[in-house]
């Protein structure tokens, strides 16, 4: 671990690729704060993206983990924040673009003022502008049902849905949410080692709504701060197909999702879902 405690340590998880637009959008924010601020790429093995030559081009100062193996996003973010000690950790996906130079230091500042706040979460758009729900309400026990069967096309699982990704909520203002997805978001330095971390057992999905749920549990809330903004390239890989059963054995990601679903259900019971 650094010996020197800076103000934001940024932690990105990579896979066979960065957006050509992160980096330097990253770097401009990072050099436009006058918060101190340290970046941590955390390679997932990745097989035809040389992520280590690709970061220090542009971020000669950055840390880059090399990972043997493919580890999950929970677990390798928890390795990246073990390389710097920081006030707060600020994970961050590989394929976004920061155009808001102020988006550190509205989320640093807002952790600082309101101390009882663990995890402060800026907007999220698609990359044409347009407004992403990740800031959501905890799910029922039955989403993946709802999710990956002809349900979700009916009126009551349209209404599920709504409900759950809180539709007709005003996307720019201020508000306690449930939880956020991983895309981006700040959280509390000591609050983070406290708890320890991202729960390693789930390789990808529900490891951001389980860590919300546990800053939850330990009386810190989870906020939605829309004064701050990121763009996100998001694709729902493991959605492609709206039968349960050719989604379980045709795509390998719904089947890591509910997967990972049972994990949540077993940690957090069926009446605290």
């Amino acid at each position: 671990m650094s010996p020197k405690l800076v103000d934001i340590a940024i932690v990105m998880v990579t896979y066979n690729g960065i957006h050509p637009e992160c980096l330097p959008t990253l770097r401009a924010a990072m050099q436009h704060t006058s918060l101190s601020t340290a970046l941590v790429v955390v390679d997932n093995a990745s097989s035809d993206f040389d992520t280590y030559s690709y970061v220090k081009a542009q971020i000669p100062e950055a840390h880059v983990v090399l990972r043997g193996a493919n580890s999950g996003f929970g677990r390798a973010s928890n390795r990246g924040a073990q390389e710097i000690d920081a006030r707060s950790y600020f994970f961050l996906n590989p394929d976004t673009r920061l155009v808001d130079g102020q988006i550190l230091d509205t989320l640093f500042q807002f952790l600082r003022t309101y101390p009882t706040v663990g995890i402060a979460a800026p907007r999220v758009r698609y990359m044409d502008g347009s407004h992403q729900q990740t800031a959501r309400r905890f799910p029922a026990w039955y989403m993946p049902f709802v999710q990956r069967t002809r349900f979700a096309a009916s009126k009551q699982g349209q209404a599920y849905r709504d409900h759950f990704l809180m539709q007709g909520v005003d996307p720019a203002k201020r508000r306690l949410v449930d939880w956020v997805q991983g895309s981006a978001f700040l959280m509390d330095g000591d609050l983070f080692r406290e708890i320890g971390g991202f729960d390693d057992r789930y390789f990808m999905y529900f490891e951001d709504v389980d860590l919300c749920r546990t800053c939850w549990d330990r009386g810190r809330a989870v906020y939605y701060v829309p004064e701050a903004e990121v763009y996100h390239v998001y694709g729902q890989g493991s959605a492609k197909e709206k039968t349960i059963a050719k989604n379980l054995f045709q795509n390998k990601l719904a089947r890591v999702h509910v997967d990972s679903w049972f994990k949540y259900l077993l940690k957090w019971g069926i009446k605290r879902v």
